[in-house]
């Protein structure tokens, strides 16, 4: 049964072409004009310009992606799906565990689509352990973010869950350092952004591609942000529930 969900949810995700230009097309495009305008520019935090912006740009598009997939639960409560599937032999537990991988699946091509663009076309040369590190640290990363689609599909309705997202993904982008990087930015912004998710997805990305590699502190940080979430993401749905 979960399985069978999981490649439904998938196939609903992929034929949705607005999300794919949004989440794969909007990243590799932001990341081919940032280089052609800032790519020669030195580097930063021991990282060449062009590999920060190509990280940057794949946790952008990564991080869109797990929070727009639990997004849809706002659309999915309002049409009655939710209580249809309550009617089958999936559990509760089953059904966010299956809308957490969707989101982390979905999450893979925002990844995979700028780094190719970062190797083919932009000509960043990295180790083999070095792009295998970065990208499956980044893609692991964005658990919290899964969270995040979760949370605001069961606390907004569809009208509004669209314009929470967008602030959401926006606030994380640009305080979180993956639009701005941290290094330019003013000390109590810098400081700011250390209590954001966005930041330690950003340090977890760049990390192999420096001489002092990851920042293990990011883990605990981000393991924290996903329980929190978790436990928020369990008592709305069960608050849901019991509406229905």
């Amino acid at each position: 049964m979960i399985g069978k969900y999981l490649l439904l949810e998938a196939r609903r995700a992929f034929r949705n072409k607005r999300f794919l230009i949004f989440t794969v097309g909007m990243p590799v495009l932001l990341f081919l004009v940032y280089v052609q305008l800032y790519g020669k520019s030195g580097g930063l935090g021991g990282v060449s310009t062009t590999a920060y912006l190509m990280t940057s740009m794949a946790a952008f598009g990564a991080m869109v992606g797990a929070m727009s997939a639990g997004t849809r639960i706002a659309v999915e409560r309002q049409t009655g799906w939710n209580r249809q599937l309550r009617l089958t032999p999936l559990t509760p537990l089953a059904y966010l565990l299956g809308k957490g991988a969707v989101a982390m699946l979905i999450a893979a091509p925002g990844i995979l689509i700028v780094y190719a663009a970062g190797g083919i076309v932009s000509h960043v040369h990295l180790t083999a352990a070095q792009w295998l590190e970065s990208g499956l640290g980044t893609w692991v990363a964005i658990l919290p973010f899964a969270a995040i689609g979760l949370v605001i599909g069961y606390v907004a309705n569809p009208e509004s869950a669209q314009a929470i997202f967008s602030l959401c993904f926006m606030a994380l982008s640009l305080f979180g350092g993956i639009w701005v990087p941290v290094e330019v930015m003013p000390k109590v912004m810098g400081e700011i952004a250390q209590v954001l998710p966005s930041y330690w997805l950003g340090l977890i990305a760049r990390g192999p591609l420096t001489s002092h590699g990851f920042d293990w502190v990011a883990i605990p940080v981000l393991l924290g942000w996903t329980l929190v979430l978790g436990l928020i993401v369990s008592r709305r749905y069960r608050v849901d529930t019991a509406r229905a």
